[in-house]
């Protein structure tokens, strides 16, 4: 009896979970037919408790906002009995696009380990009826189904201005992004900005997502303004470079008057009051900037420095040692600081030259750039550590550094003194005076051990008379260790000679260290850090492209790698590919959309592109 009780509730618990698993349901809804250009809903519904939930393929609909998710639940008792009822709700904004036939694809989501899928769905896009587009240029007008009220072309605009059109190459100049209106504005959302082709770009906007307001008088009307967005930018080559329009939506609350028939329910001519109705329409609108062309200057060639490697800003210099005096094999830090206004995080290094009795290694560089409304300062730091491996008095010739300031439209050139190193002899145990370069560096370790244990096992015994020595294989022995003695020198003296082309070192490691930068930027994009990830990625493949070819940064531009490139008869669709990916990890900073998708989506662009550059250039 007992069993069979067991059996009879474990068989109503089945079926009260079996019927919980088929009564899960997962729809989608919205509008069957919407018109071009037309914003609407798409919302996706779960009786359950779901997570993990994958996006559809939204087709030609323009994702706009969300996923926005919301639950409610509702528990009813009819009769003594309860009932419960639990909703998740994911919903979309989404735009239509060109008239025709769009498919949007299942969404999913998991319930208790199981995928679930929705329905797909059949959205017919019409023409539309309402949309215009102002002859400015500045402003394209949304659907609107009420023709009382029309926004005109001088209530709300945008701008885009520039202090300084003709820079120099590589000069510090400030876009300024601005809204204008004299009626209520609701919903900015900054929807496409330049991708700022042949420029370095820095937003200086920060996380700030308040606008900062301000009242301006133009043309006897009284504006509200609003600095929507501010870049920094780096002209990388000379000649007309062109700012394209950047394009902001908004929602405008226009005043219209109220020409509806009059009623005779009193009720209705109560609430038609403009107490209770203030007769205002929403329109659906975009702004549109102007085009801006930028003419670059090229660097004057007169009184160049020959150290000048293209730092261009107003700078200030200092360098210092730790110490002057120390014992052989004791380290030393040399410290150089370059801080101003300008390209801070582009500045390459200072050149430093260690007497050759001193073990030097790759610089530590701390970057300190801080992004304000005036553009971009900070500093740079530079830590040079260095091994005195003999005693003596040596010295270090003085450190340089020169800029191209454009305020005095000058160069300018700052220098250190030298530093005289007294090295004494140390204490203990030394390397014979033995110095090792930095590009032969090797272990020292001891063979064996220092005191033996005596033998207690008798070691296998030997025939008397049978010795190793005049035997054949004495003399085999002695031709392979000649052989292989004559094989080591002819290796050595090869790599000797290939690692004093620097040149040849660079190009031969360009695709190893670019692949460790790509490595270290997945790592920030796992963690959803994109500042450091986009920067990662920017010096790992500007950086592939300056190893791989000897060239300097501050000579690298689009333009110089598509024509290295295309001199090295590297294939036009993998120059394409290359150059795509260069322009994509600046504009995926400012592109709308989900910020993980579009760091996955450089990610992969950038290792195509260097492998297939890797493949056609052996």
């Amino acid at each position: 009896m007992i069993i069979k009780r067991i059996l009879f509730i474990s068989l109503i618990f089945f079926g009260l979970f079996t019927q919980a698993q088929n009564d899960i349901t997962f729809t989608a809804s919205g509008k069957q037919v919407v018109q071009e250009g037309e914003r609407f809903r798409i919302v996706y519904e779960l009786n359950a408790d779901g997570n993990n939930f994958r996006n559809p393929n939204f087709g030609g609909l323009q994702v706009l906002s969300g996923p926005s998710t919301s639950t409610s639940s509702n528990i009813q008792y009819v009769n003594g009995r309860m009932s419960k009822s639990y909703t998740m709700s994911y919903s979309f904004v989404v735009q239509a696009g060109n008239k025709g036939e769009v498919q949007v694809g299942p969404a999913s989501v998991t319930v208790e380990g199981k995928v679930i899928q929705s329905n797909p769905l059949t959205i017919t896009v019409v023409a539309g009826a309402g949309n215009t587009q102002s002859n400015s240029g500045g402003k394209t007008q949304g659907n609107t189904s009420d023709d009382s009220g029309i926004v005109q072309d001088d209530d709300v605009y945008i701008t885009a201005k520039v202090n300084n059109t003709h820079p120099f190459l590589g000069e510090q100049i400030i876009v300024t992004y601005k809204i204008y209106t004299k009626v209520q504005v609701s919903n900015l959302q900054l929807e496409k900005i330049s991708s700022f082709e042949g420029f370095w770009s820095k937003s200086l906007m920060g996380d700030n997502a308040q606008y900062k307001q301000s009242n301006e008088i133009i043309n006897g009307q009284e504006y509200i303004t609003a600095e929507i967005n501010k870049v920094a930018l780096f002209p990388q080559k000379t000649g007309k470079l062109v700012l394209e329009p950047a394009e902001v939506s908004c929602t405008v609350q226009l005043r219209v008057q109220n020409t509806q028939r009059r009623s005779n329910d009193p009720f209705e001519s109560f609430f038609n009051d403009p107490f209770f109705n203030r007769n205002v329409k929403n329109v659906e609108t975009k702004l549109r900037s102007k085009p801006i062309t930028i003419d670059v200057q090229p660097l004057p060639q007169k009184d160049k420095p020959d150290n000048f490697t293209g730092a261009v800003g107003d700078f200030r210099f200092n360098s210092q040692i730790d110490r002057t005096t120390l014992t052989a094999n004791d380290a030393i830090t040399l410290t150089v600081e370059i801080s101003g206004t300008g390209n801070i995080e582009l500045l390459t290094l200072p050149e430093v030259r260690f007497p050759v009795d001193f073990e030097s290694f790759e610089p530590k560089i701390t970057t300190n750039a801080s992004p304000s409304t005036n553009g971009i300062s900070g500093k740079k730091k530079f830590e040079y550590l260095a091994i005195p491996r003999n005693p003596g008095d040596f010295t270090i010739d003085p450190v340089t550094f020169s800029f191209f300031n454009p305020k005095t439209k000058s160069y300018q050139s700052y220098s250190s003194e030298p530093y005289h190193i007294k090295v004494e002899k140390g204490t203990g145990n030394n390397n014979g005076g033995v110095t090792y370069s930095s590009s032969a560096k090797e272990d020292i370790r001891f063979i064996g051990k220092d005191i033996r244990h005596i033998k207690t096992e008798i070691e296998p015994l030997n025939k008397v008379g049978n010795y190793l020595f005049g035997s054949v294989i004495f003399f085999v022995l002695i031709i392979l260790i000649i052989l292989g003695a004559f094989v080591l020198i002819l290796v050595w003296k090869r790599l000797e000679k290939q690692n004093a082309n620097v040149s040849r070192v660079k190009n031969r490691k360009a695709n190893k260290i670019a692949r460790m930068r790509l490595q270290k930027a997945e790592k920030f994009k796992q963690s959803g850090n994109d500042k450091a990830f986009y920067d990662e990625m920017a010096q790992g493949i500007w950086g592939y492209i300056a190893d791989k070819f000897n060239i300097s940064m501050s000579e690298l531009s689009i333009e110089s790698v598509r024509e290295t490139l295309h001199n090295k008869s590297v294939n036009d669709d993998i120059t394409t590919n290359f150059i795509q990916s260069l322009n994509n990890i600046e504009f995926a900073r400012f592109a709308p959309g989900d910020a993980r998708d579009k760091m996955e989506s450089v990610y992969n662009e950038a290792i195509t592109a260097i492998m297939q550059a890797e493949k056609a250039l052996k």
